[in-house]
């Protein structure tokens, strides 16, 4: 008779909080997320992951953890990291310092109108997960340009981070 083979886990919470990864994690959170402080942050594996029917493969997800899972678990997020994708040799730490980056930009505050804080009625400090700043398909762009504000201010950025890269290339990084 054939033993059922065991079911797949497709997650496995990082522990090691002096490897890379939380390292990292302490870096680009102390250089551009201040206000993610006090936030308690967990690191996951995410296996097996493979691309969509467009090509485009998951490289990371921030999860915002529920009230239920406040009460089993220290944490307010947790980033889920794509771990092939992470342990492969092209995906320099510059790269992960980029995807850590961009999933602490989804983990924001939930403020009152007085610009503070707020806490549940634990005295926890509520947080909440943010969307991306665009949306929008490369060919509307092609088509029409930057016709909303957030595709403008986005091509502005794009441009300012061309000119901060040519000045170092032709200054050299100071």
């Amino acid at each position: 008779m054939n033993k059922p083979k065991p079911k797949k886990v497709n997650f496995e919470l990082i522990v090691n909080e002096e490897g890379e990864p939380y390292r990292l994690l302490r870096e680009v959170r102390s250089q551009f997320h201040e206000e993610l402080e006090e936030a308690r942050i967990a690191l996951a594996w995410r296996k097996s992951l493979k691309a969509d029917v467009d090509g485009r493969l998951v490289l990371g997800k921030c999860v915002k953890a529920s009230d239920l899972q406040r009460e089993l678990a220290d944490w307010d997020f947790v980033i889920l990291l794509n771990q092939e994708v992470w342990v492969n040799s092209e995906f320099t730490a510059d790269k992960k310092r980029a995807l850590l980056d961009h999933e602490l930009c989804h983990a924001a505050p939930v403020v009152n109108e007085e610009d503070e804080q707020k806490l549940d009625e634990r005295g926890r400090l509520v947080w909440r997960v943010r969307k991306h700043d665009i949306e929008e398909f490369q060919g509307i762009v092609e088509r029409h340009g930057c016709y909303k504000r957030d595709l403008e201010r986005f091509a502005e950025a794009l441009l300012k981070s061309k000119e901060t890269a040519k000045l170092f290339a032709i200054g050299g990084r100071r």
